[in-house]
């Protein structure tokens, strides 16, 4: 009993596949070519649409550059002089223009990669050379805090002096001493002199920094010319409308076959009922 009912099991599954097969069999003909003029289609259709090119440009800097770089006192000068304003309305300007902008820091390498989208290649590297320099400019200090940043530099220059000469002095006594109890002293507060004048030229220097603000020295590589659009990207349109189509195809195909089923299926029990009626069965 149980081996009859596991063949005729057996006999449902395989009826039920072959006549999956049967209706793919069917049908293979729309399966195939429709889904591939529908594609092809959609690939023409991509030559139509408006292109979007990006330039590339990578910096030695910080987030903090980062934020100045989308901030409105360097968009709304770029805004103006790429004549990228819509009339009347700076702040939908702004807005458009942030969002063709993108600005990552990495961080394993600490650099900021700037790419900046726009309708052809020449605007977007326009856009990103413009970008660059206006955030040059405004990481510069202004007058006030400029003046402070200098009267700091001046102190921590004269504090590096005072250690470079402290240190030659001590350095030659050191040389010309011949007591090592002295010695001893003298070679522990070179040490110190020397740990102080590390300290001063480091100041030095970021003052210097802070005060010259960002320059060309920190760009890695300038900005790009792209010599093919990045959007659309055709082919991924043809294969995504190609497969798109094949499933909807595969799937009006089903449904209909279960439909036409049902159909039969409810023409044979109405004709069964008829048959009883006529006999005199309930």
């Amino acid at each position: 009993m149980q081996e009859n009912q596991s063949q005729q099991s057996a006999n449902t599954e395989d009826s039920g596949l072959l006549d999956v097969l049967v209706l793919l069999a069917e049908n293979i003909r729309l399966i195939i070519i429709l889904p591939l003029v529908i594609g092809a289609i959609a690939l023409g259709v991509s030559f139509f649409l408006p292109q979007t090119f990006q330039s590339v440009a990578v910096l030695q800097a910080d987030q903090a550059t980062a934020s100045l770089m989308i901030a409105a006192p360097v968009l709304d000068p770029v805004i103006g002089a790429l004549g990228l304003a819509k009339k009347g309305a700076l702040e939908e300007s702004r807005i458009e223009l942030r969002d063709r902008i993108k600005v990552v820091v990495g961080r394993a390498d600490k650099l900021l990669t700037l790419t900046v989208s726009a309708r052809t290649a020449l605007q977007a590297q326009a856009i990103a050379n413009s970008l660059i320099q206006k955030t040059f400019e405004e990481s510069r200090p202004k007058a006030s805090v400029l003046a402070r940043l200098k009267i700091q530099l001046n102190e921590a220059q004269v504090r590096l002096k005072n250690a470079q000469d402290a240190s030659v002095g001590v350095l030659k006594r050191l040389e010309s001493n011949s007591s090592v109890a002295t010695g001893v002293e003298l070679a522990k507060g070179y040490a110190d002199l020397l740990g102080a004048t590390g300290v001063a030229q480091s100041q030095v220097l970021a003052l210097e920094a802070q005060i010259e603000g960002l320059s060309a020295a920190q760009l890695v590589q300038s900005p790009t010319l792209p010599e093919r659009a990045s959007q659309p990207k055709k082919s991924l349109i043809a294969i995504g409308a190609t497969l798109a189509a094949g499933l909807v195809l595969l799937l009006f195909i089903f449904m209909r076959n279960v439909f036409r089923k049902s159909t039969v299926s409810e023409n044979t029990s109405a004709k069964l009922m008829r048959i009883r009626k006529s006999v005199g069965l309930k």
